[in-house]
């Protein structure tokens, strides 16, 4: 298996679920090992990796969203406006912004400063002194509703589905922790329908794919990764720092502006 493959599989399946922008992490990541991610191949290959991440999310998650009868109401309600914003702009903005590495540098280091903002000052407003104490436990539909609609922002490349759907579900109320796992469960109907829609568009290049053996490795090692990465930030979910984050995105946002443009 090509190395440069290899890594890069290991990127989406710590990228995906995170706040920093797996989109990102994959754009610089295809100049830094010189992979054209416009091949029908390699965009085959992205498609494998993605699913390989959704698998991950679906085996940790299932359980908890087919019992639990209210999130899996606010999941639908979530998923729709971002679905629907997306299948009409999707195109459009892809168009439109791909490869402008100006605006990916811009949009993660707006983030990463929204970030800090809201752990050191949003959420302690009123004396709150832990950032723990901050928030409401439960989403309510109009919540969810706002929540997805903040998804489709992530149409933009820098954004980050992840990202954009914490600050939103904080400006609303929601306790950190919560709007955290909503966040990685709503990812899995998003991703999923981006990936079928995507694997559609692509099925005529099925017929010119000699060996599925290296897409099935990438699938796996992508599945494995995440799997090990969501389970940790599942664990750890409470100690989850925004600020760790935010730094973390104005960095890579220098390391991009310094780098690549």
């Amino acid at each position: 298996m090509d190395v440069h493959l290899f890594a890069i599989s290991i990127l989406e399946g710590l990228t995906e679920f995170l706040p920093i922008s797996s989109t990102a992490h994959l754009i610089l990541a295809s100049k830094v090992f010189s992979v054209d991610l416009t091949t029908s191949y390699i965009k085959f290959y992205l498609l494998f990796i993605q699913l390989g991440a959704l698998g991950a999310g679906v085996f940790i998650f299932a359980k908890k969203i087919f019992t639990d009868r209210q999130l899996f109401i606010n999941i639908c309600v979530s998923f729709l406006p971002s679905a629907a914003v997306g299948f009409i702009f999707y195109k459009l903005f892809k168009k439109l912004l791909e490869g402008n590495m100006l605006l990916l540098a811009t949009m993660l280091a707006l983030g990463g400063l929204v970030f800090i903002y809201l752990e050191k000052v949003f959420m302690k407003r009123g004396g709150v002194s832990d950032v723990g104490e901050f928030g409401k436990s439960e989403i309510s539909k109009t919540d969810a509703f706002i929540v997805g609609l903040a998804q489709a922002v992530a149409i933009i490349p820098g954004v980050s589905r992840s990202g954009a759907t914490i600050i939103a579900g904080i400006l609303r109320g929601i306790k950190k922790e919560t709007i955290i796992e909503y966040t990685f469960i709503l990812a899995l109907p998003t991703l999923g329908a981006a990936v079928l829609y995507d694997a559609y568009k692509s099925r005529a290049l099925l017929e010119n794919i000699a060996s599925y053996q290296e897409l099935l490795f990438g699938f796996v090692i992508s599945f494995i990764v995440a799997t090990i990465t969501l389970y940790l930030l599942k664990k750890y979910l409470s100690r989850l720092s925004l600020v760790f984050f935010g730094w973390y995105r104005i960095l890579l946002a220098v390391c991009v502006v310094i780098f690549f443009l």
